[in-house]
């Protein structure tokens, strides 16, 4: 077992906990839904946060010791605060406007940090197996972009594991809270452990790196002796300057943008007295030409802004005509029929004009308050005269409107009062911002491992077509009979879950429901450490009749508690407290094995009357467990062996409670071979409906060309999809430009109206390279044999072994130049064809 999962159960334990206590202290809706765990450097903890925090230093005492931090922004600490002591809603406004972290609120929101890290305490304490306690200590304010990193404040220069936490109050999205824990302290690696940014916890960059730096000290080591006679005098010479990273600088800038939309939201409706949101930023490089040929369209506003201060310079903030005169006049309160009517004529008149100075004045002051609070150097931005300009009239070649250089744009949808409008510019000079290196040099992935990376995309998919060439078709042929079973079991686990919630709302006298149902192959290992969290109530159900095993139901223990307090009619506020408490009595017990036997004469009933064989499921025993505490070799709480899981949610009248989870054994059904078709074993066998699909392909790529040209060119050549609408869109437009027919999908759409069909290709488009992306590529490989091209950021040595023996053909790294998306497409397609 990863101790990083054990790791991670317990935080899954600890959010539950945060989101009762603190939801009970302050006496509101709170929730928080935890985020991507991973172990950082002090440098990439401090880099990934938005303008001021509160830190709340933490000590980690008892068998394990260190120092940690608890951060969050300084506007949510005032929102928490300000909750608890009950300030008016007005006022508490006010306050977060001002960012006015009084006495009072610093300790009403000390009184939070206490109830956090006893969150931490109680679950750590009875999960973890050494004892260690959650100290708050002091708190200070602090802002991430001044942090030095080599010092010890706020924190030491170590690696941590970082815990953030997405944060709801009363139905308002709040940012994040973090919690950094010492890595070394929970056996979470060294300091050479710490990953890059755009790396997985688990699979540090060295690991990547290692094999290029050993293959380069050898070709060092192999030079001939006049290649490296000549040793440079070096003691005269002063040491060289520390590389500027303009990887880690653009990333600093885009959070220091980020910060500036969030701001410039807040401040604009404040001004206007109107919801105006701003989303969906995004920032690019793009020259002047490419600026006004392709990213705006009709008659633009677009003005100065000068900078002053550390550095001088100009910037340009620009918006459609329509969408300043929608702003100004709203500002100045036009009647909605009036506002409609002059933007349509796009009447930019004098009081529409000073209306949006005074916008534009705002959003100067944005920009200049978070560049001077949070920027490396002091930067101020003053707004100067606007002026219209018609896009398709600019000479790129002139200093006119702007001058030709390289720009860093930063573009921000608007909507105003629901309704949406264009999209807001600023166009910084990239040199300006130290943002000047080449487009291609700011890669992140444009490193030595990247050749690695395609070589082991290369090599695997070789081993992969090699190996499942000589026995596709046999596996082909006990995959179609496994997935027969399948869909035979799965339709008897449906008829048993519609009738479960029957007789249970029945026995309940309230009304449940189960949902979203799925069932999948599980090992006792996974389901422990990646299917639950918390404590679990499992009831032992002995299969009997012409089949024999062992099959468990598990649910949550809170969860059993309220049922079982349901059924014997527990009063509401007593209901409330024995689940808070978890409170498994034997007057509950007793109830929740009712329903488990209500149950278990389902799953007998059904079985008996639809399955092949005569089986009967019998309720013995109820055990409580601890995921976390589970020994996997152990014969107890269940047998170690594969499990068809049948998982569905549950509700009770209108609350949503965690999930059912049915444990058959695999064996036991036929189904222990879903395992070699969807997933891999531990020795990292390739699924046999991956393998056969690759051999497909190479077998018939030439037919499959072959015919695609004699189709009706209204039919579709290659699906794009994804979740990276800007890089889709890059690859769909070179695609067509090849003569492609081409159709853009998200994630979220069913690909299964598209494919096979004629299909060429698909190009899979992440905006990160995640296991719902891989699930992706499970689907389609096990439905066809087009050949899948994964692309996205940040690939690393797991990430292609992993993606290659999913399905996937090849790897595009994004973002990705029009260069090297003909290539790939040439690669894919016209080789193929060959």
């Amino acid at each position: 077992m990863k101790q990083q999962k054990r790791i991670n159960k317990i935080l899954e334990a600890v959010e539950a906990r945060i989101q009762d206590e603190v939801g009970g202290l302050i006496g509101a809706d709170f929730s928080v839904v935890g985020g991507e765990r991973k172990i950082v450097s002090k440098e990439v903890a401090f880099d990934s946060l938005q303008g001021k925090q509160i830190c709340a230093y933490m000590d980690i005492t008892g068998e394990v010791s260190g120092e940690g931090c608890l951060l969050i922004g300084i506007k949510d600490a005032i929102r928490l605060g300000g909750t608890l002591i009950m300030l008016p809603g007005g006022e508490l406004e006010e306050v977060i406007g001002r960012e006015e972290y009084s006495e009072e609120l610093e300790d009403s929101y000390g009184e939070i940090a206490n109830i956090i890290a006893g969150s931490f305490t109680k679950d750590f304490e009875e999960m973890y197996p050494k004892s260690c306690r959650f100290v708050r200590k002091e708190q200070e304010i602090i802002v991430p972009a001044k942090v030095e990193i080599d010092s010890d404040s706020p924190v030491a220069n170590q690696s941590y594991y970082q815990v953030p936490f997405s944060m709801v109050l009363d139905g308002r999205q709040m940012g994040e809270m973090v919690m950094l824990m010492p890595a070394v302290t929970f056996g979470l690696g060294t300091q050479e452990n710490v990953d890059a940014p755009s790396e997985s916890a688990d699979q540090p960059k060295a690991a990547v790196d290692e094999k290029v730096q050993e293959e380069k000290t050898d070709a060092q080591q192999e030079k001939p002796e006049a290649e490296v006679s000549e040793v440079p005098d070096i003691e005269n010479k002063k040491p060289a300057a520390p590389k500027f990273d303009v990887v880690k600088h653009k990333k600093r800038v885009d959070l220091l943008l980020a910060e500036c939309q969030k701001k410039m939201a807040a401040e604009v409706s404040a001004l206007l007295g109107a919801d105006i949101t701003l989303s969906g930023i995004e920032n690019q490089f793009l020259s002047k030409e490419d600026f006004f040929t392709d990213h705006v369209t009709g008659r633009q506003v677009l003005t100065d802004m000068e900078v002053t201060g550390d550095i001088q310079g100009k910037s340009y903030l620009t918006v459609s005509v329509k969408d300043a005169i929608h702003l100004g006049g709203i500002l100045i309160m036009l009647p909605p029929s009036e506002l409609e009517s002059v933007v349509k004529e796009e009447e930019f008149g004098e009081d529409a004009r000073d209306a949006y100075g005074e916008i534009a004045n705002i959003i100067s002051g944005v920009y200049t308050s978070v560049f001077e609070e949070q920027y490396s150097q002091k930067l101020r931005f003053i707004r100067k005269e606007f002026r219209e300009i018609v896009p398709a009239k600019v000479d790129a070649a002139s200093d006119e409107p702007i001058p030709d250089q390289s720009y860093y744009a930063s573009s921000i949808s608007i909507t105003a009062e629901g309704q949406p409008l264009g999209k807001l510019h600023m166009l910084f000079p990239a040199e300006m911002l130290r943002l000047n290196t080449p487009k291609e040099e700011v890669k992140p992935e444009a490193s030595p491992a990247v050749a690695e990376v395609s070589a082991i995309t290369e090599q695997t998919v070789a081993a992969t077509t090699e190996e499942k060439v000589k026995d596709g078709g046999p596996a082909v042929q006990s995959q179609l009979d496994i997935k027969g079973i399948q869909k035979r079991v799965d339709k008897i686990l449906a008829v048993c879950r519609e009738k479960m919630v029957a007789e249970v709302s029945a026995l309940l006298g309230a009304n449940i429901k189960l949902s979203a149902p799925d069932n999948f192959i599980v090992s006792k290992e996974e389901f422990f450490f990646d299917e639950v969290s918390g404590k679990q109530v499992i009831a032992k159900m002995d299969v009997v009749g012409e089949l024999e095993g062992k099959s468990y139901l598990s649910v949550g223990l809170r969860d059993a508690v309220r049922i079982g307090g349901v059924l014997i009619m527990l009063p509401s506020a007593e209901l409330e407290s024995v689940v808070a408490e978890e409170e498994f009595s034997e007057d509950i017990q007793d109830a929740y094995g009712e329903i488990a036997n209500i149950i278990s004469g389902v799953y007998t009933a059904v079985f008996e009357e639809q399955y092949t064989k005569k089986i009967r499921f019998v309720k013995s025993d109820l055990q409580q467990v601890a995921p976390m505490k589970v020994d996997i070799d152990a014969d107890e709480p269940i047998l170690d062996q594969d499990y068809y899981l049948s998982r569905m949610d549950l509700s009770l009248g209108d609350l949503d409670l965690g999930k059912v989870n049915f444990l058959i054994p695999a064996d036991l059904f036929q189904l222990s071979g879903l395992r070699q078709g969807s997933d891999l074993s531990e020795e990292g066998e390739v699924s046999s409906a991956v393998g056969s699909a690759a051999t497909e392909e190479l077998k018939t790529g030439k037919e499959n060309a072959q015919r695609n040209e004699s189709v009706d060119p209204k039919s579709i050549d290659i699906l794009v999809v994804g979740d990276d609408e800007a890089e889709a869109a890059k690859i769909a437009d070179v695609l067509r430009n090849s003569g492609q027919t081409v159709k853009k999908l998200s994630f979220k759409d069913n690909l299964h109206n598209y494919i096979p069909g004629n299909l060429k290709a698909i190009y899979l488009v992440m905006r990160d390279v995640n296991e719902q992306a891989f699930g992706v590529a499970i689907k389609v490989s096990s439905a066809c044999s087009v050949p899948l091209i994964a692309a996205g950021p940040g690939w690393t040595r797991t990430k292609v072994i992993k993606a290659v023996k999913y399905g996937v053909r090849d790897i595009l790294l994004t973002p990705a130049s029009e260069k090297d998306i003909e290539e790939n497409a040439h690669n894919n397609l016209l080789e193929l064809a060959a």
